[in-house]
Order: C-alpha cells, then structure tokens, then sequence
C-alpha cells in the first residue's frame, strides 16, 4: 500500500512539474487570477472637445490614429462612435488596423459592417460573442495580439466632418509566443446574376490560420427571389489545403446556422440575422439581409491555402424551375454581396485587400448591369 502511494505522489508530482500549476491551465480560473507580469493599457481618440484638446477629429477626409501601441501586447476592446446620417458614414468612415511593420492593413473594413451592421447600417442592436451593435456605439471584442506594433485608425471618406469618440483597451504581454496569429478581416462587395450554374468565391487567402467568423449583407430586389428563394441555397463549399469541399454546408443559411430560409430578425451569441427586410411584407420593392456567424468553438483551419465558394449549381430542386433561366435571360436575378470574413493568419497584413469605391457607390444597390461597375 505505501508503496503505491508513494508511486501516485510522484506521478503526481511528475504532472506539476511539466505542466506547472494546475489551475494555470484552467480557463475557469482566468478572470480570477491575480496577474503582475501584465498592464492595462488604454488610449483614447477622436474626441478634442473637453480634457484632451490634442486629439485629432474625425473631419471629412482625414485619418486619426486612434491607438499606436508598442509590443507585445494584445488588443482587448475597440468602442467607437456610430455616426449620424447612417446612410452617410456607415460605409463612408473605415477602420483600419496595422501590425509590425507590415505594408498592408491586416483591416480595412468600412465600418458598419466590420461591426455587423448589414446593409450599409440597418441591423438592430445586438450582442455577440465578438462584436456589438450598442446604442449608437459599435464595440468589438476580438483577441487581437501584435510583436512589436499596432495602429488602430479612423479613415473619413465623405465630405462631412464626424463627431468621433473611440477608445482602444489592451494588454501587454510578457515575451512574443510564435504560436500567436495576426487577426485579419476583409470586406469585399459584389454583383451578379445569380443563375442555375453561378459559383462565386467569397473568400479566398493563402498562408498558415483559422476563419474565425464571417458577416454577409445581400440585397436583391427580383421578385423570383422574393423572401431570398433560392438565394438562401447553394452550398457553402470550404477549400481547405488543395482539398476541395473539406466543408460543405448544404443551403447558405445552414451555414449560418438557420433553417428553412431567413425568416425572422435573431441576435444569438455566435450566429444572428440582426436585419431582416422581405419585399412581401413591407411596402418596399426589395429584400435585405444581414447575418453573421463566429466560429471561436471550432476555427476552420487551414495550413496552406482556403477558398470560400457559393455554389448554386447542385440544387437540383431548384435548377429544374424553368421560370429561373427565363428571368436571367430577361435580364434579371441580380444579387448584392457584401461580406466581411475574420481570420487569422501567421504574418501580420497578409493579405492583399481590395480597394474601396467612391463613398457614393458603397451606399448605391448593386443589382443591374448600369450599377455593376465599381461595385
């Protein structure tokens, strides 16, 4: 007996040794536990009107840097301002976020729709896991770590100055961990005529990482695609490494994590639909969508390469419908897309992203072929 209790006392021990304090290792105990290796910081920007009359404003066609930070460190909380008239500066002011001295943005987003507010700025108040749309404030609660450096900034891309108020709040750390990933997120917009053969890529980046969530905004305003018939389908085809459809969710809002269509307005902690706008129940000729979905439970990764698609093709149920074709060939079943994608990637600002166009054209519908360009 005493010899195997000893035997359990040095297993024991053993266990303490290479893992080091047990409750160290227990997520439950985080929020209790007392740190002296690491600082609370926090920066503030955008407001010059009261103590800090040194801080830049956010007037038209400017950029103010609302944090500069010096690694390693990790970003906790950005809370920004949102803006009045909506219809203006959701799409017309852009966040921006830079890492080390890389020559890329890791971010540029405009702003509404980095923080979940679809369809240029119509999503109601919501709490998630990872962003916020609060009362007339966006707040985003994404792990964002850096090495050396991290620049947060305000870019106003309209003629009209903007009453700003943004504060940054972040930690340092101890000594750079090479197993950190650089936060990413990408807005990308597009149009076309959605038919029985599109298949259209979404997302698409090359490197070491994890999708970590993704937001959508779609706007169509063809009658066929009333209540977003059909647009709710096609399989969401996720390339991983080479390897095609590593993941196929089976209908667009399946991979948002609903069912039988967008039906109704939700905010849930990972998955939402914070505007929903139908063209048969509302005096409109249109119908708006934005949902959004993180996937922090269980990151899609990837060591080589994603691509993200949407392919129509394959629902059979639909493509069979010969009213389909016969509104494309009319010149209809035109789809607006805008969507951002969160990742994050082993190089900070790997990725390359897309320039934005004029103010006026982010506000435009995107749904014929004399909207189409500079979509």
């Amino acid at each position: 007996m005493a010899n195997k209790q000893l035997g359990r006392a040095l297993i024991f021990s053993f266990v303490l040794l290479s893992t080091g304090d047990l409750y160290s290792q227990d997520k439950r105990f985080e929020t209790a536990r007392i740190r002296t290796d690491v600082s609370t910081g926090f920066t503030n920007g955008g407001w010059k009107y009261d103590r800090y009359k040194d801080l830049e404003s956010l007037d038209a066609h400017t950029s103010i840097v609302i944090a500069d930070l010096q690694g390693p460190g990790v970003i906790k909380h950005i809370h920004t301002t949102r803006h009045k008239p909506e219809e203006l500066f959701s799409r017309g002011i852009v966040l921006e976020i830079w890492f080390d001295d890389a020559t890329k943005p890791a971010v540029q987003c405009p702003l509404a729709d980095f923080f979940g507010d679809g369809c240029n700025g119509k999503s109601m108040n919501f709490s998630a896991m990872l962003i916020e749309c609060a009362p007339w404030s966006y707040n985003c609660y994404f792990t964002m770590p850096f090495k050396s450096r991290a620049r947060v900034i305000l870019r106003n891309d309209t003629d009209k100055d903007a009453m700003n108020y943004s504060y940054v709040e972040w930690e340092s750390l101890l000594r750079w961990d090479e197993g950190l990933g650089y936060f990413h997120a990408a807005y990308s917009r597009k149009s076309f005529q959605l038919t029985k053969d599109t298949k259209e890529t979404f997302f698409e980046t090359e490197g070491k990482g994890h999708i970590i969530g993704r937001q959508f905004s779609v706007i169509t305003d063809d009658k066929y695609f009333r209540d977003f018939g059909t647009v709710m389908e096609g399989n969401n085809e996720v390339d991983i490494d080479g390897q095609e459809r590593k993941l196929d969710y089976l209908g667009t809002e399946d991979s948002f994590t609903f069912s039988w269509g967008f039906i109704e307005e939700f905010a849930g902690l990972r998955a939402g639909m914070p505007f929903v706008e139908k063209y048969c129940y509302v005096d409109s000729t249109l119908n708006q969508l934005s949902i959004y979905r993180f996937h922090d439970h269980m990151p899609i990764r990837f060591s080589k390469s994603v691509k993200w698609s949407i392919n129509w093709s394959q629902e059979t149920f639909f493509t069979q419908r010969p009213e389909w074709p016969e509104h494309v060939d009319a010149g209809g079943c035109w789809v607006d897309y805008a969507t951002v994608f969160y990742w994050y990637s082993d190089k900070p600002g790997s990725f390359k992203q897309q320039p934005l166009p004029k103010v006026e054209d982010r506000q435009k519908y995107m749904l014929h072929p004399s909207n189409h360009k500079g979509s």
